[in-house]
């Protein structure tokens, strides 16, 4: 039962293996035809010694003959070798080869070999319009003028046109004229049939090649985006944790002689962003790594900015939260994005404007987020220079989801405020 099973298969792999090699090698199927030639000729010939031919007489009786016809066929041969390059001299050549082959052998069975039938399919296949009319006629009227010089009379012996009386002409010409075009009509269909496979198999692979090419682009894409997406979740991550443990520690620095408790509060505050940082940075790394996320460490959904607010107190001591409703429900992409948004205002008000007052408000409208960070009253100096990065990391995260961000100045401080749609998707 499984040799069954195997066999269509291994009939397909044969049939591909075969049409590889006729397709890389040209010349495999040219010598095929010139051997079938060779022998279609020793059998015609050998049939018109038996009596069944027009001459009666066998080309292999005469060596002189035989070697002439062999190397006819070779030339022709060698001429279909070429017929991808040169498809009309390739089929004129043996056009005259044939004639040729009917002259020597006194026989147009026997000059009528597959090359000739090989070169009419070649010439339909890979030639159009005026031309192919041109080139079927010329072979028809050459087909028909062998026909009709080595067709038998009544006594059996060959006439010519001039020796046929004119009121038999028409009937002697039909037959002949008929079957040479009924002939030409299935070569010439063969060969558009098979010149249509040809351009559907190149097609085809004109087709896969492009699909690959766009799947290769489209690999590079997403890989390309894949590190954006890491080099924004890292900085988000690390920009946030990072600035505000440098800040607390540096203000604990400066309080450790003078003011030792508010100095450990503020120690407290370091450990306190360090282990947020580490944790955060777990997380991101599991993301990162497909299927290998740590569910001990979620995303960050809108629910946490309680969380991440009180955390920036110690630097912020001036830091409301405005947070309406629930939003458990909400898309995780969605919930996500606006996390990162406070947190990114917030590390912003940090490096820039440390120990200004600053207000959160997450509210939800209609059908969207409204996240507000502002700080007002700056009193400070700027902790870090940053790289510009926040902001055009909050806009690339709000408009991949169909929402907006504003970021800039007001009249006392910054203002960064987005609306992101509760029904927001990645837009590709």
């Amino acid at each position: 039962m499984a040799d069954i099973r195997r066999k269509p298969a291994r009939v397909k792999k044969i049939s591909l293996s075969a049409r590889e090699i006729l397709s890389r090698n040209p010349a495999v199927l040219a010598v095929t035809a010139g051997i079938l030639s060779l022998v279609w000729m020793l059998v015609a010939t050998w049939s018109v010694a038996r009596g069944s031919g027009y001459s009666g007489e066998s080309a292999a009786d005469d060596p002189v003959v035989l070697i002439t016809t062999v190397l006819i066929l070779t030339v022709m041969t060698v001429a279909a070798c070429f017929r991808r390059r040169h498809p009309v001299w390739m089929y004129l050549l043996t056009l005259v080869g044939t004639v040729a082959l009917a002259l020597l052998l006194e026989d147009r069975v026997a000059a009528a070999t597959p090359l000739y039938w090989f070169a009419i399919i070649v010439m339909a296949g890979r030639t159009t319009g005026s031309r192919l009319v041109l080139l079927t006629i010329a072979g028809m009227l050459a087909d028909l003028w062998m026909t009709t010089r080595f067709r038998p009379g009544d006594a059996g012996e060959s006439m010519t046109l001039a020796q046929v009386p004119a009121g038999d002409l028409p009937e002697f010409l039909l037959a002949p004229a008929v079957n040479i075009m009924t002939s030409y009509a299935v070569m010439i269909v063969i060969g558009k049939v098979v010149q249509r496979y040809r351009a559907q198999s190149s097609a085809s692979a004109a087709a896969i090649e492009q699909m690959q090419l766009n799947s290769d682009a489209r690999i590079s894409d997403a890989i390309t985006e894949e590190r954006q997406n890491m080099a924004r979740e890292l900085h988000d991550v690390a920009a946030h944790h990072l600035t505000g443990l440098l800040i607390q520690a540096r203000s604990a620095d400066k309080l450790f002689s003078s003011n030792p408790a508010q100095a450990k509060a503020l120690l407290g505050g370091v450990i306190d962003h360090g282990d947020r940082a580490l944790n955060s940075l777990r997380q991101t790394v599991g993301i990162l790594r497909l299927g290998e996320a740590d569910p001990k460490y979620p995303q960050p959904m809108i629910a946490d900015i309680p969380e991440l607010v009180e955390g920036c107190r110690a630097s912020i001591p001036s830091l409301e939260l405005d947070l309406e409703d629930s939003f458990t429900e909400l898309d995780s992409a969605v919930q996500l994005s606006s996390y990162r948004v406070v947190q990114e205002a917030l590390s912003n008000i940090l490096r820039h404007a440390p120990e200004s007052s600053a207000t959160v408000t997450v509210r939800r409208e209609r059908d969207s987020i409204s996240v507000d960070v502002t700080n007002i009253a700056d009193r400070g100096t700027p902790a870090t220079d940053g790289q510009s990065l926040g902001i055009s990391g909050m806009r690339e995260r709000v408009t991949l989801l169909g929402g907006t961000l504003l970021a800039g100045p007001n009249d006392n401080g910054w203002t960064v405020k987005a609306v992101i749609p509760t029904a927001g998707q990645i837009i590709g």
